[in-house]
């Protein structure tokens, strides 16, 4: 159910798809912590790193026989290109942020509400865990929670798989 357009040979990826993988749900301004506190995990774990970008901007409307599915933005003055640009921002910051990382791993793109996307891709990759980053912190962080809810929590109470969730703030805040 994701949209990847992660080519199928990814540099960061093997041929053979690791045994164990992690889903982790990442964004373009996220707390570079979080993603490589998920990676040195995997790597303990020996697992892959499924970076799963979901774009709340469009939704899932419907689907043809075929199986295609039918997207559209919730802004209808959206331009394509602006959500392309966004997950092209992600792409590079984890370019940047595992780099050094001996995880192999890849970018996955989900729309719709963030929480399901995560659960599709975890679902489609048949993924041991899912991580997510807690709530920003400050004022801005509080208003997303108190509007949407919290991304974790609705993980926490859907999951049939270990839901992970790393703090929002750290020990050198």
């Amino acid at each position: 159910m994701t949209d990847s357009a992660t080519p199928s040979a990814s540099p960061h990826w093997p041929e053979q798809r690791p045994e164990r993988l992690i889903v982790v749900g990442v964004d373009a301004e996220q707390r570079a912590s979080i993603v490589q506190e998920v990676a040195a995990l995997a790597a303990t774990m020996s697992a892959g790193l499924i970076c799963a970008w979901v774009d709340s901007t469009q939704v899932i409307y419907g689907a043809t026989l075929d199986g295609t599915r039918l997207i559209t933005p919730l802004d209808p003055d959206q331009a394509a290109s602006s959500s392309d640009a966004v997950r092209e921002q992600v792409r590079q910051h984890l370019d940047g942020l595992l780099a050094d990382s001996p995880v192999p791993w890849r970018l996955e793109t989900a729309v719709g509400d963030i929480a399901s996307g995560l659960t599709d891709v975890a679902n489609e990759w048949d993924a041991d865990i899912i991580a997510v980053g807690g709530r920003r912190p400050g004022f801005s962080g509080w208003m997303n929670e108190v509007i949407g809810g919290s991304i974790a929590g609705h993980l926490v109470h859907t999951q049939t798989r270990p839901v992970l969730v790393i703090p929002g703030t750290t020990k050198d805040d």
